[in-house]
C-alpha cells in the first residue's frame, strides 16, 4: 500500500487523538466519512495502524520516577542474550527495552514509584541476573521532550 497525503493527514489525526470519531477526522482532512473509514480500516489492515490506546501520568499513578539503564552483559552469546531477554520480559517496570551498539549492550527504560523502588528493582532483580556484567543508570529529573508520537518524524517526502 502506498501512502498519499491524505492518509498521512488521517494518522498524524489519530496519533494525535485516537479518541476522535470518523466523522471528526473527515472534516479536518476535508473528505467524507465513508472514505475516511475505508481508508482508516485500510491502515489498520496493512499494520501501518497497530492499535490504540490511551496515554496515562504515570506521575499522578504514583510512578513518577523514571530511569534509564545501560546494562552490560558477560558475554556476547545467543544464549546469553535469549536468557537476558527472558528474564527482562518478566520485570513489570520494564517499559522499553533495546539490544544496543556502543559500551553497553542493552538500555532500558524503566517506570519507577522512586527511590526506594530503583534499590528493590536492583536487589531483586537486577543483582540475580548472574548473565550482567555492569550497570549504569540515568535518573531523570525533568524532561525537555517527551513524544513518542512518530508522525511528528516521518513526513510523506521522507518515506
Amino acid at each position: 500500500m502506498k501512502l498519499d497525503q491524505v492518509d498521512f493527514s488521517i494518522l498524524r489525526e489519530l496519533v494525535e487523538d485516537s479518541s476522535q470519531s470518523v466523522k471528526e477526522i473527515a472534516a479536518k482532512v476535508s473528505l467524507s466519512v465513508t472514505p475516511v473509514h475505508d481508508r482508516i480500516k485500510k491502515l489498520e489492515a496493512n499494520g501501518y495502524i497497530k492499535g490504540y490506546t490511551a496515554i496515562v501520568d504515570a506521575e499522578k499513578l504514583g510512578y513518577g520516577f523514571t530511569t534509564y539503564m545501560q546494562i552490560k552483559l558477560i558475554k556476547h552469546q545467543e544464549e546469553i542474550f535469549n536468557k537476558f531477554k527472558e528474564e527482562i520480559l518478566s520485570f513489570e517496570e520494564v517499559t522499553e527495552a533495546a539490544f544496543t551498539s556502543g559500551d553497553y549492550d542493552v538500555i532500558m527504560k524503566l517506570l519507577l514509584r522512586d527511590l526506594h523502588h530503583y534499590e528493590e528493582f536492583i536487589l531483586r532483580k537486577i543483582s540475580k541476573l548472574d548473565i550482567i556484567d555492569s550497570v549504569k543508570s540515568s535518573f531523570i529529573f525533568k524532561y525537555i521532550k517527551n513524544d513518542n508520537r512518530v508522525m511528528n518524524v516521518i513526513t510523506l517526502t521522507t518515506i
